[in-house]
């Protein structure tokens, strides 16, 4: 076998073991969080030695801003081909919102891991949340949004989002739970909070929530 076909195999495997390391501590953080996950619990969930993981990692923080990174850079990837030509803001927040719910009804434990790893999020002025926060000041400008003041809008949908977030990707929810109905009332309630009409935010939560399910059978 040649060094040329050698090589990129190795590169798969390697890409593959961090894979693993990633979805095993996933699942461990989801369920526990990550102060409570050892590097021991890690390997052993994905079955590889203790060595192994740090040839991927530096330590656990490393570890969990890798899983943070993964799962936010495909939540915004997939928000911003949405939102690509859209101009009204409440069309781009209830994309936004949609997405993100459809999210965790689709991966309830990546869903909670992102949640453990980021509790910055709740900072309204952290970069993070540099998207939300445009898209209320853009929707307040043009008239399509009412708050006091920017902080307490992006406070307000950030509080919302995240405890309906941690509601639909916890197992308690039962047999029963229409998450994708629950997670259009969570979009209409914080359009409504954002000085829409109830006919009107009701209709884009739907349509939003219609969409990514659709997105979802595909």
């Amino acid at each position: 076998m040649s060094d040329a076909n050698a090589q990129p195999r190795t590169g798969r495997k390697r890409e593959r073991t961090r894979s693993e390391l990633v979805a095993a501590a996933e699942q461990l953080v989801a369920n526990h969080g990550i102060d409570a996950v050892s590097i021991d619990d890690i390997t052993e969930a994905a079955d590889v030695a203790k060595g192994t993981f740090y040839t991927h990692f530096s330590d656990k923080n490393d570890l969990a801003a890798a899983i943070a990174l993964r799962t936010r850079l495909e939540l915004e990837e997939k928000i911003t081909a949405l939102n690509d030509g859209v101009v009204d803001a409440a069309l781009r927040m209830a994309n936004g919102l949609s997405s993100m719910l459809a999210f965790a009804i689709a991966n309830p434990i990546r869903a909670r891991a992102l949640l453990r790893l980021q509790p910055g999020t709740i900072d309204p002025d952290t970069k993070i949340n540099d998207g939300l926060r445009g898209d209320i000041e853009r929707g307040l400008q043009s008239k399509r949004f009412w708050a006091a003041s920017t902080s307490a809008s992006v406070v307000t949908i950030i509080g919302g989002i995240m405890i309906a977030i941690m509601h639909i990707s916890s197992a308690s929810t039962g047999r029963n739970f229409d998450a994708h109905a629950f997670a259009s009332d969570v979009i209409a309630t914080l359009l409504l909070a954002l000085g829409l009409k109830q006919t009107e935010a009701t209709r884009l939560a739907v349509a939003a929530m219609k969409a990514r399910k659709k997105d979802m059978e595909r």
